[in-house]
Order: C-alpha cells, then structure tokens, then sequence
C-alpha cells in the first residue's frame, strides 16, 4: 500500500468518524429535546384546562418555549423541578418557565450543599483512617 493510499484511507476514516460523532451529537439533541417536550406534555396533562385542549397554536408556543427555556438543562434536573412544582403547587395552573427555573436553581443549590458535605465527611474519613493508621 502507498503513502498516499494510507492518508487517503486515513482520512476516510477520520471523515467516517466525524459523520458518526455529527449523528451522535444529532440524536442526542434530539432525545434532549424529547424529554423537554415530554416535561412540559407531563404538566399540561396535570394542569389540563378547556383552552389547552384543543388549542393546538398555544400548545406549539408553550413547547417551544418550553425547549428554548431548557434546551441546555440537565433532563433528570427538570424531571425533579418539575415534579417539585406538582406536589407543592396548590394552585392548579400551568407553571411558568421561571418557576420551574426557580426550582431548578434550588435543586442545583442543594446538590452542591450535598456534595460539599459528602466532601467534608470524605476527609474526616480519611483524616481518622490516617490518624488510626499513624497510632499504629
């Protein structure tokens, strides 16, 4: 095989992997957006009102608010929002964007007060494990 059949084959292959990455990439923003989507359908089933029923425009603006408000949001960060918001909501009304933005950044603060304190209790283990190793 020649040298220039080997970058030929080189770059085929690299073509070949970048193709596969774009589709990965693809269909990755797709399962993303479906789950936004399936979000957002969840709480219109929950807070279904008459107008919502049949008004298939709203519904339309409503989703697509709904992808670009959360396009880029971890799907297990909002399934937990959004579930938040169903069982403490006593109103009854369809949530807006930014109350389940409220909530996600309450969720997102309290993973990082969990971490901090599975950190702390990671060193003090730690700490004690050296300090009974150095009594030895």
């Amino acid at each position: 095989m020649s040298a220039n059949q080997i970058m030929q084959s080189s770059q085929n292959v690299i073509e070949l992997q970048n193709n596969q990455l774009a589709e990965i990439n693809e269909a990755t923003k797709l399962m993303h957006e479906a789950k936004v989507v399936g979000e957002c359908y969840r709480v219109r089933v929950l807070f279904d009102t008459e107008h919502l029923k049949n008004d298939k425009d709203y519904i339309a603006v409503i989703e697509d608010t709904w992808l670009r408000t959360f396009k880029d949001t971890d799907p297990e960060l909002l399934e937990t929002a959004v579930q938040e918001f169903i069982v403490s909501d006593k109103k009854g009304y369809l949530p807006k964007p930014g109350q389940i933005v409220e909530l996600l950044v309450k969720g997102v603060e309290s993973i990082k007060h969990r971490r901090h304190w599975e950190k702390l209790e990671r060193l003090e283990r730690e700490w004690l494990f050296a300090q009974y190793n150095n009594d030895e």
